[in-house]
């Protein structure tokens, strides 16, 4: 009894306090803009997205990233399409988001469990750099950034994530992203309504990698 009352107390004790952590997260990402094939057809070495960051977690469940992205992502309207349109595109991304997290252990009831979720929401900035293939065509409206100009857009993130704490300072995780752009040039392309109907978005999954600083 005595052992698992100081067990107890060390839970309680743990999570009384805030945590910070630097981490690194890697896995594929695609972006759904005007091209015709599913982003998922693309080569997924091609499509992929790196950050780094600093995140905070407070006593009570609520906290805050701040991260940097590196992304790459591609798409193809495919052969059988007349414009032939094809794009590949480098993004950068700066984005603090805050979360909220629930302990597994705790949510159903149960002591404190090294296993929990967490959904997250924030807001940023991205630059994007689109290289273009397409076939030119007289008849068709469409707007076009050209290659190597880069553009600037509001960036909201957004999505879910499972986690693992080791308890020796290591937490392992997956995730879950979504990041709807203020852009519709993503893809370097914007043609005309009604075959563009919305902006960009970003969607992917990643690996994460978290060290607790203290």
């Amino acid at each position: 009894i005595t052992l698992k009352a100081q067990r107890r107390y060390g839970q309680i004790e743990k999570s009384s306090i805030s945590t910070g952590a630097i981490f690194f997260s890697i896995g594929p990402e695609y972006c759904f803009a005007d091209t015709k094939k599913s982003p998922f057809s693309q080569n997924v070495l091609n499509n992929k997205d790196f950050s780094v960051g600093f995140k905070v977690k407070y006593p009570n469940n609520f906290g805050y990233k701040a991260l940097i992205n590196y992304t790459t992502v591609t798409g193809s309207d495919g052969y059988t399409e007349v414009r032939n349109y094809s794009f590949s595109t480098k993004i950068w991304q700066m984005s603090i988001q805050g979360e909220y997290t629930f302990n597994l252990g705790q949510l159903f009831g149960h002591s404190s469990s090294p296993n929990s979720i967490y959904l997250f929401l924030g807001i940023g900035m991205l630059n994007s750099n689109a290289n273009l293939n397409y076939s030119q065509r007289i008849d068709y409206d469409y707007k076009t950034n050209q290659d190597n100009e880069i553009g600037t857009s509001a960036v909201i993130p957004y999505g879910i994530g499972y986690q693992h704490d080791f308890n020796n300072n290591f937490v392992l995780g997956v995730e879950y992203n979504l990041r709807y752009s203020f852009s519709d040039y993503l893809d370097g392309f914007k043609p005309p309504y009604p075959d563009s109907k919305s902006n960009d978005v970003l969607q992917g999954f990643s690996l994460t990698l978290s060290y607790k600083l203290y």
